[in-house]
């Protein structure tokens, strides 16, 4: 079985040697159990002919004829059906009459409640590099391919406008199609695709950024700046999609590419967090007064938007798959609302990080893009699922550059956040791991990504990918795997029928500190926890300077309320307590 396996990698490596009329992919999606959809280029328009039977030598073959067609850039999606559940089919092609040596093979789904073991792989954010992550997909022979988006980088690797420019959108799906080491990948395996920020559209209405400067007074000023997504631009995306993607039909293509569909015991709910949303103009506030931005989610602020977002509920209350897969674009790990919330603190500290330069500001406006910006939907989203006792939900991630996973007791649902598959590695994660740990607030082992992953404790900070097998109804086992093959981390989700317990997340309770007196303090302050609340072991106090430095650590916190200031010199600090899901602060003054 290995040598075959071999030889057929070998093949598909090789293929492009001999190519002669197809110039990209074949691209095989929207697979089900009795059809495909097959995108393929030539390099000029003229008739093409699919051959595809369920053995190498193509015997009793199904034949389909069509044409690509120069008004769709001498590409054309094939329909294929008539197909048989979970059988490999292998593939030919004639070109004009003459035999094309672009040769592959894919697997149909299995049918709807079959429990088998069952092979996928994550992706995301391709942008340069080795590209060597793709080997090592190819030689672990995934059934199916979850891209969560920046499959390419248009947004800056095309000179101009390429959102509004329909020959630019053109050669961005060329661009995609012959990515290096990526094409043998596409002929072996079935892709599904949804657009993140540098593949399609920032948002409906606008693309965000923060910039800053420093005035003559060493005093950091930090802007958002919004600028306006170009009328037309969200059609022109999903006319793109239709024409050069195979992708699933759509439930709603005037509102976005959200879409689901059964793979055997498994359902894959694969959202957009691109283009249904209000966007990160809804979640922050400046008070000019004060030089502050604030966090402050306006009421209605949304990821999904209203319409996704009952698309999704309704979906996953009425699936009886044995898993659920919500395939995102971002990352959901709600414990990153205290990352969010320190960077926040910080705001106007000027630093670098992972090799960019910044302010606290900009590492908050970059979390804040993923489920941690609206923490009123991702809250209801999994107050909804507690409701219906929806279980065995797992969410496969992407855009943030981490390889990582956690079974839910962080991140609030079981998730791997797989990415870059070729471009700058995941630093992020170990660099919030030593902040965090400067700050005494404990390793993103405990606090994050409890299954580990690149950064984690480590500095693995090459590409990979995530590797997600299905054992029936028994686990899902979940793998981060970087370009050398290599696998970081590995976790087991048991299935709930299997359980007596499963992990659950810490409630947030409503009020923990009620404040610290006196302030302005001299010589000690002391803090009041609200009456409801009690105090954990683990819970820490922590009093920080304007510049980051930690001046007070006190752990256990629920050791003793009182904070002595002896040798803390006047001025201004952050006093924060760390009760474990998030965290309370507040400013306060030290006199003398």
């Amino acid at each position: 079985m290995k040598k075959n396996v071999f030889l057929l990698v070998l093949l598909l490596t090789a293929v492009d040697i001999h190519a002669q009329f197809i110039t990209h992919g074949p691209v095989i999606g929207g697979v089900t159990p009795t059809s495909a959809r097959v995108y393929v280029r030539t390099n000029a328009p003229m008739p093409v002919t699919m051959t595809l039977a369920d053995n190498p030598n193509l015997d009793n073959p199904i034949i389909i004829n069509d044409s690509t067609r120069a008004g769709r850039d001498n590409s054309i999606i094939f329909n294929v059906t008539g197909l048989q559940p979970w059988t490999t089919y292998y593939y030919g092609w004639t070109c004009n009459g003459q035999q094309e040596f672009t040769l592959g093979h894919f697997k149909t789904f299995p049918t709807v409640g079959q429990r088998d073991h069952y092979t996928w792989g994550v992706l995301s954010c391709q942008e340069y590099g080795t590209y060597n992550t793709f080997n090592s997909v190819l030689l672990h022979q995934p059934d199916l391919m979850l891209h969560n988006g920046d499959w390419t980088y248009p947004d800056y690797q095309i000179p101009g406008e390429e959102r509004i420019d329909w020959a630019k959108l053109q050669l961005a799906y060329r661009k995609r199609y012959q990515e290096p080491q990526m094409p043998p990948v596409l002929r072996s395996s079935v892709f599904d695709y949804v657009v993140d920020n540098h593949d399609g559209i920032d948002n409906l209405n606008n693309d965000a950024s923060v910039s800053y400067f420093v005035d003559n007074q060493g005093i950091v000023h930090n802007q958002i700046n919004y600028e306006p997504t170009p009328p037309g631009a969200f059609q022109f995306m999903m006319d793109a999609y239709d024409e050069y993607f195979p992708g699933y039909p759509l439930p709603a293509p005037n509102v976005g590419m959200y879409h689901s569909y059964r793979y055997g015991n498994a359902e894959v709910f694969f959202v957009d967090v691109r283009n249904c949303g209000t966007g990160q103009d809804s979640i922050y506030r400046y008070e000019a007064a004060e030089n502050t931005w604030y966090f402050d989610p306006k009421p209605g602020s949304t990821l999904l938007g209203a319409q996704q977002l009952q698309w999704l509920k309704n979906g996953l209350q009425a699936s009886t798959a044995d898993w659920k897969f919500i395939v995102s674009g971002v990352m959901f790990n709600r414990k990153f609302r205290k990352v969010l919330e320190y960077a926040m603190l910080f705001q106007n500290l000027e630093f670098g990080l992972g090799g960019q330069s910044g302010t606290g500001l900009r590492l908050a406006h970059s979390i804040s893009a993923n489920w941690t910006g609206y923490p009123a939907e991702q809250d209801g989203l999994l107050d909804f699922l507690d409701a219906n006792s929806i279980k065995d939900v797992v969410v496969l991630s992407g855009h943030m550059h981490t390889n990582v996973m956690d079974d839910g007791a962080n991140s609030g649902l079981p998730e791997i956040n797989t990415g870059p598959a070729a471009s700058t590695g995941p630093e992020l994660t170990w660099y919030i791991d030593s902040v965090m740990q400067v700050l005494g607030q404990g390793s993103v082992f405990d606090s994050l990504w409890n299954g580990g992953g690149m950064g984690v404790n480590n500095t693995n900070f090459k590409s990979g990918w995530g590797k997600v097998e299905i054992f029936g109804n028994d686990s899902c086992v979940i793998q981060t795997i970087d370009e050398d093959n290599f696998s970081q981390a590995s976790m087991t989700l048991i299935h709930s029928s299997k359980l007596t317990s499963t992990p659950e997340p810490m409630l947030a309770p409503n009020c923990v500190v009620d404040g610290v007196f006196p302030n302005p303090a001299k010589g000690y302050f002391d803090i009041k926890l609200c009456q409801e609340y009690k105090p954990k072991s683990a819970d820490r106090a922590t009093l920080i300077d304007m510049t980051g430095k930690v001046v007070r650590n006190v752990f256990p916190a629920s050791a003793g309320n009182r904070i002595s200031l002896d040798g803390v010199a006047a001025g201004k600090y952050v006093f924060v307590y760390d009760y474990g899901d998030f965290i309370y602060h507040t400013k306060i003054v030290v006199t003398k």
